[in-house]
């Protein structure tokens, strides 16, 4: 299935295209609506294309003007020029540009719109055929090659060389560019990690990685003999050697490339990663007792930040002492919990926070004080009956955020934000009776299923009328006027998120009709919900 990019700001003239033919039949995946040039340039990045359709003329940027750009940067894709203009100047400036062929708006019919998609299919799949056949050598050998030198590497960091001259051979043997004295190792790690899974296939992610190490390779050879690997899943590997014996000279030559790396990693890759560095080693079979202690350094990349390089000898850990959350603090936030005190209780987890940054324990001891503070919430969300989903902000399994943050400053804000919430939960739920607390409960439960008040109320066990009048006076606002303010609140958080059309929301906040949801949600907020996604990006 080759996929198309269809750019066409006239929404009508898209749904034309869309509908003209059956695209799936035919071989062919179309994108969604792209309506200018800009946004068909952050959608080239993101997503591979074969083909490209573009209108010619758009507010903004010109069809000519991305023709140009794919041509440049995407050499591979072919395109195509539609314009509901015949002059010659149209269509040289697309053919020019690097378009494959020009057709008219209105002389666009199926089977000439199939013909030219066959033609340009066949194009791309006996490109590709040559492309394989002229590069599969090559890169075979190349490939097999990388494996050997990541295998070599592997072995050396685990201590599998027992001598310098077996070392010696394998290095010569595979004419890797390193030498054996003034030796640094240093350990790189990707930063926010599942980000870039969730935004690349594995196959692609995998090739941004040996990108980058063929990137870093480039700059290694001009700072001494030294290479790059891939070491693991999210980690990499430099080792530096170094003819030079100055120890200033080495450093500052080791911090340059590296600082190089980083840099032509965010600015071409738009990735962050953090480093560390050990100290110079003489002795290359010392190489795995020192990688293991470098290794351990990137543990401070938790407390540090992101984008970070940590060196060997500017570890400051306190190893000698012991952390945990003890009974006196836990019953002292319990405490602030049920006076409702927000401040007394950031207060404390600050000092909390000040006194983990200071002692740095251990990633797995700071694991358990994180999950007990996690616990304390969840009790009292089942103690009280409160939402989980309002104090917590998304649906799901809380202690999954484990996984998903990346330092010591993310765990904090997260933490004390959630703590602040459940105690404007408490605050909030102090104004309502047991019984409509429970119904708010429910709704805030159920608001994306199809839902009535009768429902509500045969679920709560009291009758339509009572709970209707008792809705309206404790709330001030009828059931129904409720139900659509709280699900346009979602609606609106899940346009900011940016990761679902609006189409999509529409069904997962509860509304089953769309022209429904635009009228409510243009009643609410004074806007379309279009206009406040604009709004919002």
């Amino acid at each position: 299935m080759l996929k198309v990019m269809i750019v066409e700001d006239d929404i009508f003239d898209y749904t034309h295209l869309k509908n003209i033919i059956n695209w799936n039949q035919e071989g062919f995946q179309i994108s969604e609506q792209v309506k200018n040039v800009e946004e068909a340039k952050v959608k080239l990045a993101e997503e591979k294309f074969e083909i490209l359709i573009t209108d010619m003329k758009m507010p903004g940027r010109s069809g000519a003007e991305l023709i140009k750009f794919a041509s440049e940067n995407y050499p591979e894709i072919k395109t195509i020029a539609v314009s509901g203009y015949k002059e010659f100047d149209y269509v040289k400036k697309s053919l020019k540009a690097g378009a494959e062929d020009y057709i008219l708006k209105h002389e666009l019919r199926q089977d000439s719109l199939t013909s030219l998609l066959t033609a340009l299919s066949k194009k791309i799949k006996q490109n590709r055929e040559d492309k394989n056949s002229d590069v599969f050598e090559e890169s075979f050998f190349v490939d097999q090659k990388n494996i050997l030198i990541q295998n070599f590497a592997e072995k050396l960091v685990r201590g599998h060389f027992t001598n310098k001259e077996d070392l010696k051979k394998q290095i010569e043997l595979l004419s890797i560019n390193f030498d054996l004295k003034n030796i640094v190792i240093t350990i790189g790690q990707f930063d926010n990690y599942q980000e870039l899974q969730q935004k690349y296939s594995a196959a692609k992610l995998l090739n941004v990685k040996r990108s980058f190490i063929n990137m870093a390779d480039e700059i290694l050879k001009e700072n001494g003999k030294s290479f790059a690997v891939l070491k693991n899943e999210k980690n990499f590997l430099f080792l530096f050697s170094f003819q030079e014996n100055s120890e200033l000279k080495i450093n500052n030559s080791t911090a340059s490339a590296i600082n190089r790396i980083k840099s032509a990693l965010k600015n071409y890759l738009n990735i962050t990663a953090s480093f560390a560095v050990s100290n110079i080693l003489q002795n290359p079979l010392e190489i795995a007792k020192n990688y293991r202690r470098t290794a351990e350094l990137l543990e401070n990349k938790f407390y540090q930040g992101q984008d970070m390089i940590i060196y060997q000898n500017q570890n400051n850990r306190i190893d000698n002492q012991q952390f945990n959350l003890d009974i006196k603090r836990e019953k002292l936030l319990l405490k602030y919990i049920e006076e409702k005190d927000a401040a007394a209780l950031k207060n404390e987890l600050e000092n909390l926070f000040n006194d983990i940054a200071r002692i740095k324990p251990g990633l797995s001891v700071l694991k358990m004080t994180l999950i007990s503070l996690i616990n304390i919430i969840n009790t009292s969300i089942k103690e009280k009956g409160l939402n989980g989903e309002n104090i917590f902000e998304e649906k799901g399994n809380p202690y999954q955020k484990l996984e998903k943050l990346n330092s010591l400053a993310e765990f904090k804000d997260w933490i004390i934000t959630i703590y602040i919430n459940l105690v404007e939960e408490l605050k909030g739920k102090n104004n309502y009776s047991n019984l409509i607390n429970h119904t708010l409960l429910y709704i805030d439960k159920n608001y994306d299923q199809d839902l009535t008040l009768g429902q509500v109320a045969a679920e709560i066990g009291v009758s339509y009328s009572y709970l209707s009048r008792k809705f309206k006076e404790e709330c001030g606002q009828g059931f129904s006027d409720y139900l659509n303010q709280l699900r346009i609140k979602k609606a609106k958080k899940m346009i900011t998120e940016g990761n679902r059309n609006i189409k999509e929301i529409v069904n997962q906040v509860g509304f089953n009709n769309y022209n429904y949801f635009f009228k409510v949600f243009k009643d609410f907020e004074g806007i379309t919900p279009s206009e406040y996604e604009r709004k919002s990006k």
